[in-house]
């Protein structure tokens, strides 16, 4: 709404340094208010001035000198609050001395209405309690003004052209200075409207991406969201060759890129077949099949993706081992089961799954030898018409017992 170099400017010579940039626009257009209320009365009275019939001076003269004396504190304290009421104070006083003193409300053209400023300007600066006390006392002025002139009628009048001249000059100047603060107010708050619904779109796009969109529905509309269990769905683990041994060999920065480099892939992989990227530890990717949505076609799903990801990650191998000397061979572990799905704590909330279905898939990514998918015997059940499938045998496990191992092909 205003420019950066104005706003600049403020901010060094005024102390406009405020956090809330609702704060900083309302103060500079306080600021503009008082320049044009300045420059109004000025030409008020020098317009009475040519056309013969002076306007007592010493109203507008109070005014521009306790005004720039308020700017002159504002420049050394930066104490905004009482500039702000003390030009409230000053739009409330001396209007309606200005009009009594001039002979009422029609020789003085109405000159009271300026005081209306004193409560729509606090309004305008959200101090909601003191504008109520702004347009009281307002009220209270307009009535003692008819009273006054009730009880002390004035004497020589100006001629009704000049009265309705000034009349339609007060109006005008008022109600412009009123339209210009209502305008830049609501332009403003329009303003903050689309930043708050562009912010709002990015949290939502942002909750979205860390949560299934049902999970992040769920939280946004009741602040929680319960676990949930699946009888089946299916669950895959990646994990990288000795990775450990290598990422001694690289710098942080070139780590991170090699791995964002293969998940980025992965990701891709993932949600052009429907599954639900669940987590990263380290060189470790964890994804799942017929979650948070139950679907058919999970357990072909989560073996097509693996086949994907296997391929992409051997159409890089020859360039990677030759920048880097390690291979980035991968082992892929999948199996078939009941797992519960959710978001727990209330702190860093990420979506997540548990049960024996998960430690039995990162078993089988455990087995399995480079290169290659190893999956469970409840998925290959599943899988044997679909897929080339070879055994590959049984194997003893400390807390599961005795699994079976197949690999797929394609």
């Amino acid at each position: 709404m205003y420019s950066p170099q104005l706003k600049r400017f403020l901010h060094r010579t005024f102390h406009f340094d405020n956090p809330n940039p609702e704060i900083t626009y309302k103060r500079i257009m306080g600021l503009f208010l008082v320049i044009m209320v300045m420059a109004s009365t000025v030409c008020y009275n020098l317009a009475y001035e040519v056309l013969g019939y002076p306007f007592a001076w010493w109203t507008t003269l109070t005014y521009c000198t306790a005004t720039i004396a308020g700017l002159i504190w504002l420049l050394y304290s930066g104490n905004y609050f009482f500039f702000k009421h003390l030009q409230f104070t000053l739009l409330l006083l001396l209007p309606p001395a200005a009009q009594l003193i001039h002979g009422g409300y029609t020789a003085g053209s109405g000159f009271i209405l300026v005081s209306f400023l004193a409560p729509i300007g606090a309004l305008i600066f959200n101090e909601w309690r003191a504008a109520r006390v702004y347009f009281a006392l307002y009220i209270v002025f307009l009535l003692g003004c008819g009273a006054w002139e009730y009880f002390f009628p004035p004497g020589q009048q100006h001629p009704p052209e000049v009265q309705t001249l000034f009349f339609e000059v007060n109006m005008i100047l008022t109600t412009a200075i009123v339209y210009y603060l209502m305008e830049r107010s609501l332009l403003y708050q329009t303003e903050l409207q689309s930043i708050l619904i562009a912010e709002n779109k990015k949290s939502d796009a942002l909750i979205s991406n860390l949560l299934p969109q049902e999970t992040a529905d769920e939280i946004k509309a009741t602040g929680l969201a319960r676990a949930k269990s699946y009888p089946a769905a299916t669950v895959m683990f990646t994990d990288f060759v000795e990775f450990s041994a290598f990422a001694r060999t690289l710098s942080a920065e070139k780590l991170v890129e090699q791995i964002d480099f293969y998940f980025g892939a992965f990701d891709e992989i993932v949600r052009r077949n429907g599954l639900e990227k669940i987590k990263t530890i380290g060189d470790s990717y964890m994804c799942a099949g017929g979650l948070p949505t139950p679907k058919n076609s999970h357990v072909h799903d989560v073996v097509k993706a693996a086949l994907e990801i296997r391929q992409s990650v051997h159409r890089h191998r020859a360039e990677k081992l030759a920048q880097f000397g390690y291979p980035f061979d991968i082992r892929i572990g999948i199996h078939t089961g009941h797992v519960v799905a959710g978001v727990v704590g209330n702190s860093k909330i990420a979506y997540d799954i548990w049960g024996e279905t998960v430690n039995i898939a990162s078993l089988m990514e455990q087995l399995c030898e480079p290169g290659r998918i190893s999956i469970s015997e409840a998925t290959f059940a599943l899988v044997k018409n679909d897929f080339s499938c070879t055994f590959r045998g049984r194997f003893p496990s400390r807390h599961i017992g005795e699994v079976a191992i197949y690999y797929t092909e394609q």
